[in-house]
């Protein structure tokens, strides 16, 4: 059985560009479709929003659905921010494993600031790294009170059943595992405001619509479920003061005989509860 989650469209109105007018080269990585590889895996992603074609096979194994950012500032009420309702003012890629974006309020008294890098393991090993570092700057002359999240969905079986997976978090690492034996990792480089697993749907339909919402702390164990998770930092900046988040993600799977998945998954575009209608990709 497909299920289906249903996400607004509206992004405020803004746009991400690099400044009014503006073209963004060939050569520049585009924040909406990425790509890093490494050794014995592929990072595919948009970081601008919700999308189905966002991918980390690891030996030819798909083991992520989706990794988001979403931000608050000041306390708005009406919703959290995605990457898509800031402006993108820098972007590179020094290698095919690595890249660098920084984003910027529309008045550009806010930066957020993200490095990517992919860290394969050997061809066969079914195991592999992420490290992202995030800079959330306040350039404005004011304290600003800042809300960082970050959404996990890793999919351990993408040829099997998605329900049966177990997490929780502690330690400041959260850990996912499944019957198979595959295990994914997050490790956070400070204590969480709050952490919260819970299973697919209602946390991303949380942190995507409005209005704007806070975890419920709720750290787990969750078990034989379709485990997502979404840690919450809040801090409060001073003029020009940044604060500095470090997110370290394996996935590790049992040996067994690498498919490239096919596609099975088609978009479904359509008005349904009032927001974009987002086909889960799982049976």
């Amino acid at each position: 059985m497909k299920r289906w989650l249903s996400i607004p469209t509206s992004t405020l109105g803004l746009t991400a560009t690099f400044a009014a007018g503006a073209v963004m080269a060939a050569t520049v990585p585009r924040p909406e479709q990425i790509t890093l590889t490494n050794g014995n895996s592929i990072y595919q992603a948009d970081l601008l929003r919700f999308s189905l074609d966002q991918s980390w096979l690891v030996d030819g194994v798909e083991t992520l659905f989706t990794d988001l950012y979403f931000l608050n500032l000041g306390n708005q009420p009406q919703r959290n921010l995605r990457l898509e309702d800031l402006q993108l003012v820098s972007a590179s890629q020094p290698a095919s494993n690595q890249v660098n974006f920084t984003f910027s309020t529309f008045g550009g008294s806010f930066n957020f600031a993200l490095e990517s890098i992919l860290l394969g393991g050997a061809w066969g090993s079914d195991r592999a790294t992420r490290q992202e570092t995030v800079t959330l700057t306040n350039l404005s002359n004011d304290w600003l009170d800042v809300r960082l999240f970050k959404y996990l969905d890793f999919d351990l079986q993408f040829n099997g059943p998605f329900d049966n997976d177990n997490g929780f978090f502690a330690g400041n690492t959260l850990t996912q595992n499944d019957p198979s034996g595959a295990l994914a990792t997050v490790v956070v480089d400070q204590t969480p405001t709050a952490v919260q697993l819970s299973p697919y749907g209602a946390l991303l339909a949380d942190l995507y619509n409005p209005p704007a919402s806070t975890l419920q702390h709720s750290p787990g164990p969750l078990k034989n479920t379709d485990v997502t998770a979404a840690f919450q930092f809040d801090r409060s900046l001073a003029p020009g003061e940044s604060a500095v988040f470090e997110f370290v993600m394996a996935v590790q799977r049992q040996a067994q005989t690498k498919t490239v998945p096919e596609p099975g998954t088609v978009i479904a575009l359509g008005t349904v509860a009032a927001g974009l209608a987002l086909l889960r990709r799982r049976g």
